[in-house]
């Protein structure tokens, strides 16, 4: 989970101007950065249909949390905040429709050779938002950004390496995200 976290507050960093974020792995933005007009919307129809048909193979542990579990989730933490920070974390949540997680280690190597392949031939027509690299994965993060990177259409982040694929669907405000990197920083 930590891990997570901070691709997305470094991947926030790195698209959005005079953001405070900073990071200890290598970071660069893709050639089709937001504004681009040769950018291609990620498909997230196919990638989700690519998980669909992958979900009961051995190896593969699929988690998905829909829009009536994030609904029930955002009701629970509504009621949970008590301080201004929790606050604007919270609407971040509120941009969220659905979250689906993918891990396929398990998976024999055979399948996770099909899987990437399929993802790689889907993501890649798709906008390459950010990539993030450490001592030993590369993180890549899809996304379509709406109205020069006023917000974030449905982010795809995928670790090959890791055998680990996220979705995250919804429109995320970019503004909100700053705000999390600032609470974060404090």
């Amino acid at each position: 989970m930590k891990k997570i976290i901070f691709v997305i507050l470094v991947w926030a960093a790195a698209i959005l101007p005079g953001s405070a974020g900073n990071s200890n792995g290598s970071v660069r933005n893709s050639e089709s950065s937001a504004g681009s007009s040769e950018r291609t919307t990620v498909n997230t129809r196919r990638v989700i249909s690519a998980i669909r048909d992958y979900r009961y193979e051995p190896g593969f542990e699929v988690v998905s949390v829909g829009k009536f579990w994030m609904g029930l989730t955002r009701i629970a933490a509504g009621l949970a905040v008590e301080t201004e920070e929790e606050r604007r974390a919270l609407s971040i949540l509120n941009s969220i429709d659905k979250i689906v997680v993918v891990d396929y280690e398990d998976a024999s190597e055979a399948k996770r050779r099909a899987f990437d392949s399929r993802l790689s031939r889907l993501l890649d027509r798709a906008e390459k938002i950010i990539e993030v690299k450490d001592e030993e994965d590369i993180v890549n993060i899809y996304g379509t950004s709406v109205n020069d990177a006023e917000s974030i259409d449905d982010l795809i982040i995928y670790i090959p390496e890791d055998c680990t694929l996220i979705c995250i669907l919804g429109s995320i405000s970019a503004e909100k995200i700053a705000d999390l990197i600032k609470m974060a920083n404090e």
